[in-house]
């Protein structure tokens, strides 16, 4: 059967199916008087045709309001956020078609860069192509300093990626100029609640942070508050003195020419030495940070004695310097940026450790430590020298029945002075008081009593201490207070007896 003879028979079986009885419905009806009301059948097709038009009405407002929304979202909704660091720092903000929304400075050099410049609605490219120029133009970009970073922070890793590569490949070509060539820094940036809030504490760019972090990862030594002030060059001269893969990309070479050189700062390091050269048997340079200022790091040895020099990378200027011997400072210069220079000749130091003799130096240690000369066994008395000072070390025991007192003392060989000192006591018979001030006998101390103990044996008042803390704890057997606390620049650590109020241990020491 043909297609044609299928549709005839379903139109007859349809006609079938719907008797036609018109006529007698009508011989059914009765004459009405007055107004006849003629009932007409209605065209079905043109029903259904406006019933269509208006769905399909209905659907165009729904497709053209999610089209509406759409495109308000695609030109309107920050599709990725672009920044560009050298000193001055700018972020760029764009939408999905790569048009500007908006050109942020968050330093006053960046404000410089951008100037009265409006971005709004300009592409990207423009954007950074006149970003870039007025770094030029204003000097931020040149020989001296050639480097800059462009970090991408976008949702879409790929699509990040991309436009970080497609970036980085346009400045670089804007930076190949005929006075210098520079050096890009390219990145995507991952963001994190701890990166967020690094940047705004130093109130730089996500970007700069990260690449900060990176720097960290490498060398430990740094430390993000001394980093933070640097220039992008300067930190990518950091960046390529760990000789370590990073997540940064990096094309070109940062400029280190608005430096003296590691030649010059040798020679700056060897002078302040009184050392020749060929007197060397090993040296290294190599640039570096001191508290946010680029140096050089100067490390020589000649005959017995370790040199560590650090010059000002830009000044010549010594900010640090010290000389060792066997392992203890001889000497020690350090100059802070802007400060007074303190320095400690070794002929001035060998005339301080004559001020006392060792022998005056163990009396010092005997008398504060109540103990007669004829009772302690000296292990150790020794003269040294202790962060560029002339010290004397000294070290006793006293023995008493099963119990052993070990007392450690540190002596500045110029005044007599103590600088620390160390008591420990070993056995299993009460130990005893060392200073009248700590010979409190009770069968049980409170901690604040073991605290005034402290206090007193230390000689200091309970106004002047600070960071003082304090806690019960147990040690070989005995019940015992651990009170720490700070005054007058120092650091004093007690362990005191919670049964008998008297001092199984102290310490003292530099506050550093």
């Amino acid at each position: 059967m043909t297609n044609d003879e299928l549709n005839e028979k379903i139109r007859q079986a349809c006609t079938h199916a719907a008797p036609d009885v018109l006529d007698a419905v009508l011989s059914d009806c009765n004459e009405q008087k007055g107004r006849v009301i003629l009932m007409t059948t209605e065209n079905k097709k043109k029903t259904w045709a406006v019933r269509m038009a208006g769905l399909a009405a209905g659907l165009c407002l729904i497709l053209g309001g999610g089209l509406g929304v759409r495109n308000y979202q695609v030109n309107h909704t920050v599709d990725a956020t672009v920044s560009l660091d050298v000193n001055p720092s700018v972020e760029i903000k764009i939408n999905q078609k790569e048009r500007i929304l908006d050109v942020i400075p968050l330093n006053e050099d960046g404000r410089t860069i951008v100037g009265d410049m409006d971005f709004s609605g300009s592409s990207l490219d423009v954007a950074v192509n006149a970003i870039i120029g007025s770094m030029l133009q204003n000097g931020y970009l040149n020989e001296l300093a050639n480097s800059v970073l462009i970090s991408v922070d976008n949702n879409d890793p790929v699509r990040g990626m991309a436009l970080q590569e497609r970036l980085a490949d346009e400045v670089n070509k804007l930076l190949q100029t005929d006075s210098f060539r520079g050096a890009v820094l390219s990145q995507t940036v991952v963001k994190s609640d701890e990166l967020q809030q690094m940047a705004e504490q130093y109130g730089i760019t996500l970007g700069k942070a990260q690449l900060i972090q990176e720097i960290l990862g490498k060398n430990s030594l740094h430390t993000f508050d001394e980093l933070a002030p640097l220039s992008i060059n300067e930190l990518n001269i950091l960046l390529g003195k760990e000789g370590a893969e990073t997540h940064v990309e990096v094309v070109g070479t940062a400029s280190e020419k608005g430096y003296i050189g590691e030649t010059k700062a040798k020679e700056i390091a060897l002078a302040k030495a009184g050392v020749s050269e060929s007197d060397l048997t090993f040296y290294t340079v190599g640039l570096d940070t001191h508290k946010g200022v680029m140096v050089y790091d100067v490390e020589f040895i000649s005959g017995s004695y370790e040199f560590d020099c650090e010059v000002n990378a830009m000044t010549g200027e010594i900010v640090k310097f010290e000389k060792e011997y066997d392992g203890a400072a001889v000497s020690n210069v350090s100059v802070e940026e802007h400060g007074e220079q303190s320095e400690h000749s070794q002929t001035e130091e060998n005339q301080a450790v004559s001020n006392i003799s060792l022998e005056k130096a163990k009396e010092t240690a005997l008398d504060h430590a109540g103990v007669k000369a004829t009772d302690a066994t000296f292990v150790k008395a020794k003269s040294d020298y202790e962060d560029g000072r002339a010290v004397f070390e000294i070290e006793f025991v006293v023995s008493s029945g099963n119990t052993i007192k070990e007392y450690d003392y540190e002596i500045a060989a110029s005044d007599g002075s103590i600088i620390s000192y160390d008591y420990d006591i070993e056995g299993d018979s009460t130990p005893t008081a060392i200073q009248a001030g700590s010979s409190q006998n009770t069968s049980e101390i409170s901690l604040e009593k073991a605290k005034e103990i402290a206090l007193s044996h230390a000689g200091v008042a309970s106004a002047n201490a600070f960071e003082m803390e304090g806690k019960l704890d147990w040690d070989d057997g005995m019940s015992i207070y651990e009170i720490e606390f700070k005054a007058g620049g120092y650091e004093y650590n007690y362990e005191v007896d919670a049964a008998t109020g008297s001092i199984v241990e102290f310490d003292k020491e530099w506050d550093d």
